[in-house]
């Protein structure tokens, strides 16, 4: 069995566990059972929706749907995983990341924090195990983290946990022997607009009073975006955006009341930028629906703040859609993250880390995938 497969067994297992012990126990107890149904009550008259958003259903079978095969790299002897690391614990929940730590670390480690996508509904740490072993590979100690979900939170609470696992990183960087001062954030979609609120956090005092949120205590070494979903605006183009998606994010029953919401503004982190902005790289698609023409409106605003910045767009008519690059199994999407990768490995040269080996093993895998996977086949 994968890595991945395990991984993903496990936690689903967990899951369900949990899942069917609370439809146990309602059966048998009455007042569990009414209590259940009092709180979807409430939510539904407060919210305007179902506690459960049919979105995640939808989220989740595409995200499983590209997951197996990113999993399927040749790095599973080179890269130690250590899964399920408690960073906080909220209301008697625990909060995990998996680290991600490359075979032969040096010492004082780069860090990339994945903030995996998911429409801030599900979780997906799993499912970005493939994209961890490409950073871990070349050098760096990966974080992939999960948050609370929206709507059992509404934003900001998930950037609140996302900023908790930054500092808890930072914290704890003695016993990782990493670099507190060289953590990079990246996410794709949902979790591409929480990086980009991370960004905002460490480079505007306002925004984090504004959000009640801690401080981060370093400054992120760059922002690395994945099809990141940093207006609600632009989705609004979709019909039933906000039915299915934005009450869900912000608690807002309409278009109007979420324009008119208190966070409204700290919700869309082009509000935000400035020139003490982290350096960025951004990706997206061209036929990506959901967050059309994102990367490119983002780099611009960068540029205009004075952050330097890099983005690409794919330009593949068949395979340029969302998160288009997560799905290594197509050529397009190998030659963009290699991109990343590459971008990555250059700032890391530029703070004097030398990624070179492991970006070079990276690039040949992505170059030569299907002869490589055959042989991990």
């Amino acid at each position: 069995m994968s890595d991945y497969k395990e991984m993903h067994r496990q936690y689903h297992t967990a899951y369900k566990n949990t899942h069917w012990d609370l439809c146990s126990k309602a059966k048998k107890d009455k007042s569990i059972k009414a209590t259940i149904k009092e709180n979807k009550k409430t939510f539904k008259k407060q919210f305007g929706i179902p506690k459960y958003p049919m979105m995640a259903d939808i989220f989740d079978w595409a995200e499983e749907d590209r997951a197996e095969p990113n999993s399927r790299t040749p790095f599973s002897a080179e890269v130690r995983v250590v899964k399920d690391v408690v960073y906080k614990t909220v209301d008697g929940q625990d909060l995990v990341m998996d680290l991600y730590f490359p075979k032969e670390q040096k010492h004082n480690a780069p860090v990339v924090m994945d903030i995996p996508g998911g429409g801030w509904m599900i979780h997906n740490r799993p499912r970005r195990d493939g994209y961890a072993r490409l950073y871990a590979k070349m050098g760096a100690v990966v974080a992939v983290i999960d948050h609370r979900l929206c709507p059992d939170v509404f934003f900001p609470e998930n950037l609140h946990d996302c900023i908790d696992a930054y500092n808890f990183l930072v914290d704890n960087a003695e016993k990782y022997d990493i670099n507190p001062n060289d953590i990079t954030v990246t996410g794709d979609s949902s979790g591409g607009h929480l990086s980009a609120c991370v960004g905002c956090a460490a480079s505007s005092e306002e925004y984090v009073k504004k959000l009640g949120l801690p401080s981060l205590k370093t400054k992120p070494a760059n922002l690395i975006f994945i099809s990141g979903a940093f207006s609600f605006e632009v989705m609004y183009r979709i019909p039933l955006t906000n039915t299915l998606i934005v009450r869900y994010f912000s608690g807002q029953k309409s278009r109007k009341a979420y324009r008119n919401w208190e966070f409204y503004k700290e919700s869309i982190p082009y509000n935000y930028i400035n020139k003490d902005y982290p350096e960025c790289y951004n990706n997206g698609g061209m036929t990506d629906i959901l967050c059309f023409g994102e990367a490119k409106r983002f780099a611009k605003m960068l540029t205009a703040a004075g952050v330097k910045n890099e983005y690409s767009v794919g330009k593949n008519l068949r395979n340029s859609d969302h998160c288009y690059v997560l799905r290594l199994p197509f050529a397009p999407a190998r030659r963009d993250m290699i991109k990343i990768m590459k971008w990555y490995c250059d700032r890391q040269a530029e703070r004097g880390v030398d990624l070179t080996e492991g970006y070079k093993a990276v690039e040949e895998f992505l170059t030569n995938y299907k002869e490589r996977v055959k042989v991990i086949d």
